[in-house]
């Protein structure tokens, strides 16, 4: 009996030097991980069918070689994948109309697909989201509705990269959990790549995939496996204020001088369409200090960091910045903020429209990827073929090339390995220490 998938020596593109080999089962629910950077979603690729191997025999799926163009076709019928970032995969602003465009687009029938994305909403804790827009969306509820657009084709292989990064730790085992059992079920064959163990701990067996080669390992003692990716911090407890019990933000203050509040807020109220996010909020934040906000799922972190940012405009209420305050804002989804073809380059356009000489700007980008530890051999890359952890290090780097006073940052340990987690927890706490005030929503 052959295996329901075999790869023989797969020389990825990405990862020079790589050559993957191994054989998975029709049924199994299978576990890969890895430090970023190493090759999870280039893999994910190549099993989706997405990219194309270079010769004929190193990848079969089901008996299909997706080298062959015949192949391939086929294997996207039976394939289904949940991309890291939800928003890769987005055709239509309404959430309900994009969720029923890839069965629709397969020529499954519309009673089947909408009886189906009905289940699966209300499965998934998104019943009243249908008509909503996915610009309405929390980061965590578009992954979901990601994750249902897929589930609702009923795909004999599913592929979930990163899939679960954006949800709590509970929230994502009790969603595989539910995967899992669906799969028992169907005999359908999962592979989830991940960094949680609470998610590759339900798996049948766990590959880490390093240095260019897949092996089987045991979760225990693994170094960079880690829920939400980032150590726990104990904090004082300030307020998230106003009607918004669901937002807590806690301080930790890191310098020994004096600590002024740059950035106030008086009865902040914020709204998304018909929907309250923020009410009355008033708040204070201090040099000197970390500030992280944390909260259930479109509790409104993002949009609080927005605004004060002054990437939003509140409904209501106002917001007191001190003079000449700079800010440093890293997206969530970092390429959302880049703006140049090179890494380097990215890092330069800051100091440069702030009025700065390309020469003395080019030493600063320089100086500041040093600092954060991106690698040289990837100052010369675009920022978009960098793997998320390089990422945020890159749109890290970009907004302290501005040498902001606030540095605000959307959920910068999802979707990073322990060790680079932690990375980027000691430059947050240098930088506070120097006096900066730091932002982070978690």
């Amino acid at each position: 009996m052959f295996p329901y998938i075999k790869i023989n020596e797969l020389q990825m593109n990405s990862v020079p030097g790589s050559s993957i080999s191994f054989s998975a089962n029709k049924g199994e629910i299978i576990g890969i991980t890895g430090r970023n950077g190493c090759g999870k979603s280039s893999l994910a690729y190549y099993l989706a069918g997405l990219t194309k191997p270079e010769t004929i025999g190193k990848v079969i799926i089901n008996g299909y070689d997706p080298f062959s163009q015949l192949d391939e076709s086929k294997l996207h019928r039976q394939c289904g994948i949940v991309y890291q970032n939800p928003k890769d995969g987005i055709v239509f602003e309404s959430v309900g109309r994009d969720i029923l465009f890839g069965p629709e687009n397969m020529g499954l029938p519309v009673k089947n697909i909408t009886k189906r994305a009905k289940f699966h909403m209300k499965k998934y804790d998104l019943a009243r989201k249908q008509s909503r827009s996915y610009g309405s969306l929390s980061d965590g509820q578009q992954q979901r509705a990601a994750l249902i657009s897929v589930l609702i084709t009923h795909p004999d292989l599913l592929i979930l990269d990163e899939a679960f990064s954006m949800q709590s730790p509970n929230d994502a085992s009790k969603y595989m959990d539910m995967i899992v059992k669906s799969a028992r079920k169907r005999g359908q064959t999962v592979i989830v790549f991940s960094k949680m163990k609470s998610i590759l701990e339900k798996t049948d067996i766990v590959y880490e995939l390093a240095d260019g080669k897949l092996r089987e390992i045991d979760l225990d003692g693994m170094q960079y496996v880690n829920d939400y990716g980032r150590e726990n911090i104990s904090s004082e407890n300030v307020s998230g204020g106003g009607d918004s019990p669901s937002l807590r933000i806690d301080t930790i203050s890191r310098s020994s001088g004096n600590r002024e509040t740059g950035i106030s807020l008086h009865n902040v109220s914020y709204s998304y369409g018909d929907k309250a996010l923020l009410n009355r909020l008033t708040l204070r934040f201090k040099t000197g200090s970390y500030y992280r906000i944390t909260g259930t799922s479109g509790a409104g972190k993002t949009s609080l960091l927005k605004l004060i940012g002054g990437l939003l405009v509140p409904n209501e209420g106002e917001i007191f910045k001190g003079d000449n305050t700079k800010i440093g804002y890293v997206f969530q989804y970092p390429e959302d903020g880049f703006v140049e073809n090179t890494v380097l380059d990215d890092v330069m356009f800051g100091p440069i429209s702030d009025g700065i000489d390309k020469s003395k700007a080019r030493t600063m980008a320089q100086s500041v990827l040093d600092f954060v530890g991106l690698k040289k051999h990837l100052w010369d890359k675009s920022p978009l073929h960098l793997s998320m952890g390089e990422q945020k290090l890159a749109a890290l780097a970009g907004a302290m090339a501005l040498n902001p006073d606030f540095l605000l940052l959307d959920e910068p340990f999802v979707g990073l390995d322990k060790h680079s987690a932690k990375h980027i927890a000691d430059i947050i706490a240098a930088l506070s220490e120097e006096g900066k005030c730091v932002i982070t929503v978690e």
